[in-house]
C-alpha cells in the first residue's frame, strides 16, 4: 500500500496521502472527554485527531506515524516527496565540537551530538541532568560551526528561569554581551544573539514579537508546558524556523499534549530517566515514606450530589484545616536537622502551615513562598537554603516544581496529595541534586484515607514504581 508524504512550504505542514489514511488518523486520536451540555448535543465530536481529515499533520510527528506503518503487518511503500525531504534534513554540519567551562557529562555530550545530527526534536532528560548546560553547549556547536548568524530565542515558564538561565549561561563562559533577558521588568535588546524570555511576556497583548517570526534557532525549556490549548502554540507557530528544540525532565501523559510537543517542536531523540541518573550516580539517592493517615472525623460526603466536585474540594478543606494533619507535618519538620520543602497546592493551606510551624519550629527559619512573592526574593530564600541548615520552606507546587535547584535539600514533603506526573516528577527533582552534607533525599508522601486522596495515593505509588523509587509504608492516626 503506497503512502505519500508531501510538504507545504507555505502552510509549513506535511500531507499524508494514502488509502490508509483514515486508519492513521484512527490511531493518532482521542476520545473525546464530554462535559457539561456536550453531553446532550449529538453533533460534538466523538474523538480528537491530531492529522486533519484531508491528511494534513505538524511534521515533527513524522517519526511517530512511521513507527506506527512499521508495526502493522501490511506491506508499506512510504515515499518522500523532494519539498518533504528537505523540510527533515535540518541536520547541522559540525566540523569540531565546542566546549564551555564545564565538561560535558557523557550522555550530555550525546544529546547534544543527536541534537546536531537531527537539526530538531524533543530531548527527555531527568531533573538535575543538567539541560542548561546541554542547551547552552548546543547553542555554541550551531553557532561555531555555521557561517550564517544564528538567532536563538529561548522560551522558559516564568521570570525566576529566565535569571537562573542568564546566570548560568555566563556562568558557563558564554559572554554577557551576547544575552539578553525579556521580562515584565526587563526590556529586551533585540540586538542579541540569544534572547531568554518567559511564557508570559511573550503572550502578552503589549509585546512587540514582530521580530519573533525570523529567529533562527528555538530552544523550548519545560516543554511539557506546551499544551495543547495553551495560547503559546500560536506563538510558536508564526516562528519561521524549522530548527526547534524542546528540553523536559518528563513528557505530559496526555497523548494529544504529547502529541502537540513533538508535531511542532520535533521528535523524541534523546530520554535520560531519574533512576539512570541514579544508577549512574550523577544525583542523589531518594526514598519514599508514604503515611497513611487515618481520621476519626472524616468529612461528610454528599453522595446525592456525588457527580459534581463538591466532594472533593470539602476532602481539600478537611485536609488543608485539620489540626491533627497539621500536627503531624509539624512533628515531622521538626525531627529533621537538616533544610526541607514543603509543598502544598492552596494557599490557604500554606498559611495555616506556615502560621503553625513558624511558631512551633523556634530552632528553624521558616519560609512560606506563594504567587506573591517577588522573584528576588525566592531567590535569597533560595540562596540562604544553600548556605544555611534547619531551613523549612513551605511553597505552592506550581511554583517549586519547576526550575528551581537547590542542592542543600534533604526532605520534601506533599502535603496535599494529588496525581500529576509532571508535578511529582519534577518536584522529587528539585532535591535529586548531589551536595557535600547529603547522602540521600526523604520524601513523605502525606496518604489520607479519605475517599478521593487514597485514589491519588495508587496513582503515585505507580509513579513511583515507573520511576524505580522505593517506598514504604506507616500507618498514622491524626488526633
Amino acid at each position: 500500500m503506497d503512502v505519500l508524504f508531501t510538504y507545504d512550504k507555505i502552510k509549513r505542514l506535511a500531507t499524508i496521502q494514502s488509502e490508509y489514511l483514515e486508519n492513521i488518523r484512527e490511531h493518532f486520536s482521542v476520545k473525546e472527554q464530554k462535559f457539561g451540555l456536550a453531553k446532550f448535543n449529538p453533533y460534538a465530536p466523538d474523538r480528537k485527531y491530531v492529522i486533519a481529515p484531508k491528511g494534513q499533520f505538524e511534521i515533527g510527528l513524522f517519526a511517530e506515524i512511521i513507527m506506527h506503518l512499521r508495526k502493522l503487518d501490511i506491506p508499506f511503500n512510504i515515499q518522500l516527496s523532494p519539498d518533504f525531504k528537505q523540510a527533515i534534513s535540518l541536520g547541522y554540519n559540525i566540523k569540531s565540537f565546542y566546549g564551555l567551562k564545564l565538561t560535558l557529562r557523557d550522555y550530555q555530550k550525546d544529546i547534544v551530538d543527536i541534537c546536531l545530527k537531527k537539526g530538531f526534536g524533543t530531548i527527555v532528560l531527568a531533573t538535575a541532568g543538567g539541560k542548561t548546560l546541554t542547551m547552552a553547549t548546543l547553542i555554541e556547536n550551531i553557532v561555531n560551526n555555521t557561517t550564517d548568524p544564528v538567532k536563538t530565542l529561548i522560551i522558559v515558564p516564568d521570570i525566576g528561569l529566565v535569571n537562573q538561565t542568564y546566570n548560568d549561561f555566563i556562568d558557563y563562559g558564554i559572554d554577557a554581551d551576547r544575552l539578553s533577558r525579556w521580562t515584565g521588568t526587563i526590556e529586551i535588546n533585540k540586538e542579541a544573539d540569544i534572547i531568554i524570555a518567559n511564557m508570559s511576556i511573550l503572550q502578552s497583548e503589549l509585546s512587540d514579537i514582530s521580530w519573533i517570526p525570523h529567529i533562527s534557532l528555538l530552544i523550548v525549556d519545560e516543554v511539557h508546558k506546551l499544551r495543547r490549548d495553551n495560547k503559546i502554540n500560536s506563538i510558536i507557530r508564526k516562528i519561521k524556523t524549522m530548527h526547534k528544540f524542546g528540553f523536559t525532565g518528563t513528557l505530559p501523559t496526555d497523548l494529544l499534549d504529547q502529541w502537540n510537543i513533538i508535531g511542532k517542536i520535533g521528535p523524541i531523540l534523546y530520554e535520560k530517566m531519574a533512576y539512570e541518573l541514579r544508577d549512574e550516580n550523577y544525583v542523589a539517592k531518594s526514598s519514599v515514606l508514604i503515611l497513611n493517615v487515618t481520621y476519626s472525623d472524616a468529612p461528610d460526603y454528599d453522595y446525592a450530589d456525588a457527580a459534581s466536585t463538591k466532594n472533593y474540594h470539602a476532602e481539600l478543606e478537611f485536609i488543608g484545616n485539620h489540626e491533627g494533619r497539621s500536627n503531624i507535618i509539624s512533628r515531622i519538620s521538626k525531627n529533621f536537622s537538616n533544610n526541607g520543602l514543603i509543598l502544598v497546592d492552596r494557599i490557604e493551606h500554606g498559611i495555616n502551615l506556615y502560621n503553625k510551624l513558624s511558631t512551633e519550629l523556634v530552632d528553624k527559619q521558616v519560609f512560606f513562598i506563594r504567587g506573591d512573592v517577588d522573584v528576588d526574593d525566592r531567590k535569597k530564600i533560595q540562596d540562604k537554603m544553600e548556605i544555611s541548615n534547619n531551613v523549612v520552606c513551605i511553597a505552592i507546587s506550581k511554583i517549586f516544581s519547576t526550575g528551581i535547584n537547590i542542592k542543600n535539600l534533604h526532605f520534601i514533603m506533599f502535603a496535599s496529595g494529588g496525581k500529576a506526573k509532571v508535578k511529582i516528577v519534577q518536584a522529587i527533582g528539585r532535591g535529586l541534586r548531589l551536595h557535600e552534607n547529603k547522602e540521600s533525599l526523604t520524601v513523605i508522601d502525606i496518604a489520607d484515607y479519605l475517599q478521593y486522596s487514597i485514589k491519588h495515593l495508587e496513582e503515585r505509588k505507580k509513579l513511583y514504581e515507573s520511576e524505580k523509587i522505593r517506598f514504604t509504608t506507616k500507618n498514622i492516626h491524626a488526633e
